[in-house]
């Protein structure tokens, strides 16, 4: 999360500031492992800075990420050798939180108003049953609180009250589950009976064989004629059939009849008292199949019946083109700062795009530095573009670039070529992945030939993560409004234009 949010009152919370991060299948899990990376990156800035609140809270996210998010991914037992080295860092950094505790708790007290340090730090206490749960490969209980971008009771997991981190990911992620299973009521044996294949008696009644005179009546010999074989041969193979049909051994044929109906037959010896004649269906006469086929009467064939067309929806129908207004609760973000001449170049490298009406994209990178984040690269990645979407491509060259200037992921412009400024159902699910990673992280919507020309947004949390983390949804399509009444995307409060920061561009699509 973002710095020690403070709670009414102006008290700092840790527990909330550290909520752990509800885990999305469709997010591969190599990305969360790269969010870890991206933690760790922040704690070596804060421990070098001697921010000791921010670093116990990024090291808290980090344990909670490792321990109670990645191995409820449904590919953490795929993960990779190479993402072994997150949980062997584990170990150190449950130790770190122990020995930070103290100072902590300490900052705490004095910053939430002279009260005592067990009052104010709750959500610190056992740091110590954490560690020695992790050494022994113990698990832990802990008690429904909100996860990161979640809103729904069933999913919703967090910490102990005394923050008790829990131990390494051998606990079976699918144990509350089973849990809530068990404790369903048994079905009464009348629904047993009712629903069973073996009838209303079930188990305890006798089986009943089928009904006296009821059987299949196999073929036991061919009742084409010549003339309908070779109707239903193509033209250009009719001359084969000129040569005759091939014939078998009369007794081959004999042989393979028995076996057929020896394999097939379900008599149990009540079969064998024949049907009368009476209740046989009749054959049709030869003279009417004569006739008819003289007629050259044939099965109609059904009408063509019109496709049904499912029409494109416009994306500004599907999402709130009106954001909402910034929140109080986004105070609790680090600041960040945008060059204030990136917009105008972005433009600038999407001319040709927007001159066809195709969407393009690109990344913000950036630094930290004293508890504020700058963006200094615009990466633009490879993509495929429509008029209303945009979709990297090659996200391993994309990251590459990142890792090898050390740069946090600060969020994605995108144009709107022929649409107003707003983010649209498809904009939302992307940016979730950002703000996954990094809470503070934005999306800027750029609208040439809207009156508003440009918007800085992110989801609502906990109401738009929750709501977008919740839908299985794709395409576009509408979303239901957050549990807590806010609108699922606002417009940010916490982002800066700086005239002063200069930024490098780089654009993929060239390499």
């Amino acid at each position: 999360m973002g710095p020690p949010q403070k709670a009414r009152g102006g008290a700092i919370d840790i527990e909330a500031s550290a909520r752990p991060i509800a885990v999305v299948n469709r997010i591969s899990l190599s990305y969360y492992f790269r969010i870890a990376a991206s933690l760790l990156r922040q704690a070596n800035i804060y421990r070098n800075e001697n921010n000791i609140l921010d670093l116990y809270v990024i090291l808290l996210r980090y344990s909670s990420l490792l321990c109670e998010t990645i191995p409820k991914h449904r590919d953490y037992l795929a993960f990779k050798s190479r993402e072994k080295v997150f949980y062997d860092k584990l170990l150190d950094v449950m130790k770190e939180l122990e020995s930070l505790k103290p100072v902590v708790q300490r900052q705490v007290a004095e910053h939430n108003g002279g009260g005592t340090v067990e009052s104010n730090t709750n959500s610190l206490n056992g740091n110590y049953a954490t560690t020695r749960r992790i050494e022994q490969h113990t698990p832990s209980l802990y008690t429904p609180q909100p996860f990161v971008g979640s809103t729904n009771g069933t999913l919703q997991k967090s910490f102990h009250a005394g923050r008790q981190v829990p131990s390494l990911p051998n606990v079976q992620p699918d144990r509350q589950i089973q849990k809530q299973f068990m404790k369903l009521p048994y079905p009464s044996e009348e629904t047993l009976a009712r629903h069973s294949i073996l009838g209303p008696n079930g188990l305890r009644g006798r089986w009943n064989g089928p009904v006296t005179g009821i059987k299949v009546q196999y073929p036991s010999n061919f009742e084409l004629t010549q003339s309908d074989m070779t109707s239903l041969i193509p033209s250009n193979l009719n001359q084969d059939a000129s040569n005759g049909p091939s014939t078998a051994p009369p007794d081959s044929s004999t042989n393979d009849n028995e076996d057929m109906k020896s394999v097939l037959s379900l008599d149990d010896g009540r079969w064998s008292v024949s049907v009368p004649a009476e209740e046989r269906n009749p054959l049709p006469s030869a003279s009417l199949e004569e006739e008819l086929f003289q007629l050259n009467i044939k099965q109609p064939s059904p009408p063509p019946v019109l496709a049904e067309v499912q029409r494109p929806i416009s994306p500004s129908r599907i999402a709130d083109p009106t954001p909402g207004l910034p929140t109080s609760g986004t105070a609790r973000f680090q600041n960040l700062h945008v060059p204030i001449k990136l917009m105008e170049c972005f433009l600038r490298v999407a001319e040709s795009n927007t001159k066809r009406s195709l969407e393009t994209c690109g990344v913000l990178a950036g630094t930290l530095k004293k508890r504020t984040f700058y963006v200094t690269t615009l990466i633009i990645p490879k993509q495929k573009s429509t008029s209303n979407t945009c979709e990297a491509t090659n996200e391993e060259e994309l990251f590459e670039v990142q890792d090898t200037g050390s740069l946090f992921t600060l969020g994605w412009i995108h144009t709107h070529p022929t649409q107003s400024c707003f983010l649209s159902s498809i904009d939302l699910h992307n940016h979730y992945s950002y703000q996954v990673m990094l809470p503070e992280a934005i999306a800027i919507v750029m609208a040439p030939t809207d009156t508003r020309k440009h918007g800085i947004f992110h989801l609502t949390d906990p109401g738009g993560m929750g709501v977008i983390h919740d839908c299985q949804e794709r395409g576009f399509h509408p979303h239901k409004a957050p549990l807590d009444g806010s609108p699922i995307y606002e417009q940010c409060s916490h982002v800066y234009m700086d005239t002063d920061i200069k930024f490098d561009m780089i654009d993929l699509r060239e390499r």
